[in-house]
């Protein structure tokens, strides 16, 4: 095994060394690393738990048919036809998902995630075509309810996943060896300290009995 240049930086950064806020490696680091896991049990588990389209719901259904275990993955895919680059394009079990990735602003254009939908017209021609933006939780609804009716009119469905619950979705992955653990704990770590890591709410079940007082630590002034 060994280490790439772009594991070292994402190490300095867990570490507090370095502070990137470079989308490029964001993508190349997140995804990158979960191509070492089979999609099956890394980013189909992310997927399917936290990927939504409230107003498309064949994205879901196509999104939560697919089951395998080995996908092609290839970063910042150029259209032959003029039309720019997605930020990764994946295909898998005979679908392909085009991924558009912010980290902390919005789309660079109005019209970007409809370039993107001609490009999976371009990159994939017949079977299945979904479009996922990634983003923090604050900035995907927008960007979803101005092109969802486009994505759909023309063939391919969009969905939006956020980073917060990226981050929540790294507890679903199943990990059989060592390294892989690893490689999600390495990666937690780094989407806690791009501030993805946000408040969810207490768990916690008490049984309690009427008519007694209970003393959970809390100060009152």
């Amino acid at each position: 095994m060994y280490c790439k240049k772009q594991d070292i930086v994402m190490i300095a950064e867990i570490k507090h060394k370095v502070k990137s806020t470079q989308e490029d490696e964001l993508t190349g680091n997140f995804f990158g690393n979960m191509r070492y896991l089979p999609y099956s049990r890394g980013l189909k588990k992310i997927f399917d738990a936290y990927a939504q389209s409230p107003k498309d719901e064949m994205f879901k259904r196509i999104l939560l048919g697919l089951d395998a275990e080995e996908f092609s993955f290839r970063f910042w895919e150029r259209s032959q036809l003029g039309l720019g680059e997605i930020d990764a394009f994946m295909e898998v079990d005979g679908a392909a998902i085009g991924i558009e990735v912010k980290l902390y602003s919005g789309l660079s254009t109005e019209d970007q995630l409809r370039q993107e939908v001609k490009m999976l017209q371009e990159f994939h021609a017949d079977g299945s075509r979904l479009l996922l933006f990634v983003a923090p939780k604050d900035s995907v609804q927008e960007a979803y309810d101005s092109n969802y009716k486009y994505a759909r009119e023309h063939g391919v469905h969009l969905g939006y996943l956020s980073w917060e619950d990226i981050l929540q979705g790294l507890d679903e992955v199943i990990t059989v060896t060592p390294f892989e653990q690893l490689i999600i704990s390495d990666l937690k770590d780094l989407l806690v300290e791009k501030g993805f890591d946000v408040f969810r709410g207490f768990d916690v079940h008490v049984e309690v009995e009427e008519g007694k007082y209970y003393d959970f630590g809390g100060k009152y002034s």
